[in-house]
This record gives structure tokens, sequence and C-alpha cells, in this order.
């Protein structure tokens, strides 16, 4: 049985590993174009500022490989023959397949902005992007980065330690409302302020201007020009499914593929995982789930699937992390999805930028979970939404979730604000 698997992504990876942890005897392949190890997207910035080496962000050894039994090709796939379970690849070579999982991730969303094609605008999502910035960084001054979320803030901080003066334009009132509420986004943009960062709310870029075909600077909507060497595009990724178009496979609306439980596509012996594949969310929606967690999970799952197992994909109740500069972030479960009946109990500790958000229903059961400030277990605020806890309870008990407890004064409970 040869398996081929298109992506080195935690997807890929982990589909290959679960695999091969059930089968010893099996054929694995693994076509990668961007990069011939697995590692950590999560902490490409870090590699950025120097505080970790390329091999530090390699989870599994060079030689991991190899002791899986794992054949590699470093190339990109151009195209899929699903009638005669052949892929083409950009070399001009082809491989054929017995079973199929396309983990290709996602690419950073691009505008068709006037000026978008000059030297100097870029993104900070893949690792040709984290190649392409470094040179960059060295002659730069001035930067701008367009687009309110977690990317963006990542690519901000980083340009701002680089001593590369920066601006953050964001088209919304205040920072990432699909995740945040006015109060905590409005921490994190006083937050990046005080760390050097102008951040321009309500702001949109118009065009891309430059100079012998290199970037000068940017137009706002608000007429405004702003001088910059860089301009970083970071308004979201969508999947990597342009090269699927005639495959005969199922896409939505996103681009995402479509698959079953299972994580099968309409196609037999072709399954899909990770941010290229679009799935169920708990209200009934399809459309991809690009979070390291997911992308995880999907791609044990596809593994099993691979070998024939049938195990089925569950969601779960959804949670992240991520970090704002220095601020840590934890959300979990249902928060900020505008459910008709919902509440918040909001609470912000005194002279800090610490904050807890507890969503819950007219009964009192709590739902959702966001945390500024404070590192906070996700796992045990995950199992108390699926125990269905009520508010008081929760609270009662909220530093047993709380991280931080041995080394700060314990999260006190003083009333908050629904």
């Amino acid at each position: 049985m040869h398996y081929v698997i298109i992506g080195n992504g935690v997807a890929g990876i982990n589909a290959a590993n679960r695999l091969r942890n059930l089968d010893d005897e099996a054929e694995i392949t693994i076509i990668s174009y961007e990069s011939k190890h697995h590692f950590s997207r999560t902490a490409l910035m870090y590699v950025f500022c120097g505080q970790l080496s390329e091999q530090c962000v390699e989870p599994f050894e060079r030689d991991h490989y190899e002791k899986m039994g794992f054949k590699r090709i470093h190339n990109k796939v151009v195209s899929l023959d699903v009638l005669n379970k052949k892929l083409q690849l950009k070399n001009g070579q082809s491989l054929t397949y017995d079973k199929l999982l396309i983990a290709s991730g996602s690419v950073p969303v691009m505008f068709d902005w006037k000026g978008a094609d000059l030297e100097g605008v870029g993104n900070f999502v893949l690792w040709s992007d984290l190649e392409w910035l470094l040179e960059k960084a060295k002659t730069a001054k001035k930067a701008v980065v367009v687009g309110g979320g977690l990317i963006g803030i990542e690519t901000a901080e980083i340009l701002q330690l680089a001593g590369i003066q920066t601006t953050f334009l964001i088209r919304e009132s205040h920072y990432w409302p699909v995740a945040l509420d006015e109060n905590e986004g409005t921490i994190v943009c006083d937050h990046m302020k005080e760390h050097g960062i102008d951040v321009r709310l309500k702001t949109e870029m118009q065009e891309i201007l430059g100079d012998n075909g290199k970037v000068t600077g940017v137009k706002t909507s608000n007429g405004e020009t702003i001088d910059a060497d860089l301009v970083l595009i970071a308004i979201g990724v969508r999947p990597q499914t342009d090269w699927l178009a005639d495959s005969g496979l199922n896409f939505d609306d996103r681009g995402g593929i479509i698959v079953d439980e299972q994580l099968q596509t309409n196609l037999e012996n072709v399954y899909a995982a990770g941010d290229c594949t679009s799935v169920v969310w708990f209200n009934d929606v399809r459309r991809p789930e690009q979070l390291w967690y997911t992308s995880r999970d999907q791609g044990l799952v596809a593994g099993e699937n691979l070998f024939g197992l049938e195990k089925n994909y569950k969601r779960g109740i959804f949670y992240n992390s991520a970090k704002f500069f220095d601020i840590e972030y934890t959300t979990a479960g249902y928060v900020n999805f505008n459910f008709e009946d919902e509440q918040n109990w909001y609470q912000k500790e005194e002279g800090k930028p610490y904050t807890v958000r507890v969503t819950y229903l007219p009964d009192k059961t709590v739902i959702g979970f966001n945390m500024l400030g404070r590192r906070w277990n996700h796992t045990i605020l995950v199992q108390w939404i699926a125990e269905k806890r009520k508010l008081d309870w929760v609270l009662k008990h909220l530093n047993e979730a709380n991280y931080d407890e041995e080394l700060m004064s314990p999260f006190q409970v003083s009333g908050g604000i629904s």
C-alpha cells in the first residue's frame, strides 16, 4: 500500500506518524515544497528575533523521516488525476498513490491593490516569508502592517523589535473584533502603543506607493500618505487549493475541501486535513478551521482513516491561546458568537491589562471564556463548559484554572460587570 501525503505541516506530519504506528510496512511519501523538515509555524517570529534557531523550531530530529521510513519529495504538486491515481509535480515528474491525504495548508490572502507587486511587499506566514523578511529587515527603516488579527500583531511586534518604525493599519474600530470585545481590544491597542507601534484604527490601505519598482509608502482611506520601506499584508489566510480546481473535488465558498466526518472527500481514497479542509462547525456552518490544535487533531484522525479504522473527527469545544507582546491570551468555548440570549460576566484587574470575560446563558450555564493577562489552563476551562457548570460555581473555582497562581497573587472575583 502506497500512501501519499501532500503537506509537511502539523496535519501532514501527524497523519504520517499515526499511519506508521499502525502500519510498519506501508510505503509513505510526504511531498512538500515549503520545507524539507516539519517546523512549528507559530514559532517563526522567534526565529526572526534570533531567540530560536532554525532547528529549535523543528519538533522532530532531522533523521525522524529516515527512522520512520518516510520518503520525502521536496517539490510542488500541480495537479491531481483521480482516475489514474496520479500526482503531477512542478518539476515534470509524477507519482501514483493508493490512498492520498491532502494537507496542503493555507496561503496568505492578497487583494489587488495598486502597487501590490512592488519590491518590499510581502507576508509573514511561510518559511520563505521568514527568509525574505530577515533579508529586508537589514536595511528597512519604516514598515506598514495591514490587518488586525494574530498574524498582524505578531508581524508588527517583530518589526518593532528589529528597530523598524512600524505603523499598524486596522480597518475596524478596535483590534480583532472577531475574538475580542471593545474593552479587550482597546487594552491590546493601548499595549501596542506603549511598545511603540503607531496603531491606526478605522483605517484601510487604498494603494501601495512606489518608485523604480520599490515600495515608498502607502495611501490610506483617510487620504493620508505613510512612508514605508516595507508593507506586510496580514489580512488572513485561505485554503491552498487552487491547484485542485480541475480535480473533481468539492469545495466550500472559501475554497476549503469538503470532507465528511471521517475526513474523506467526495473522491474515493482521497482524504483532506488541516487548513485546506472544510468541516462542519458546532452551528452547522461549514468552513475551514485554521488553527494549530485542530490541524493536529485532524491529522491524527486522517492517519487512522487512511489505514482503514473509520474514526470520526470530533471537533470538540473550541480553544486557542496567543500572546500580544507580553499579554497572554486564552479563549475557550463560545465567545463573540453573539447568541441572542447570551450574557457576559466581565472583570478587569485594577492597574493591569488583565481581564476575565465569562459568557453564559440565562440559566447561568457557562459557555465560554476570554482571558487577557494571566495564563489559564484551557483544558480545565473546556472541561467546565462540557460539564455545563453554572456561573457561580465557575467563579468560585476559577483559580483552579490559573497557571500563574504560584507566581502571582490569586485572581480575586470582585463582582464583575454583566
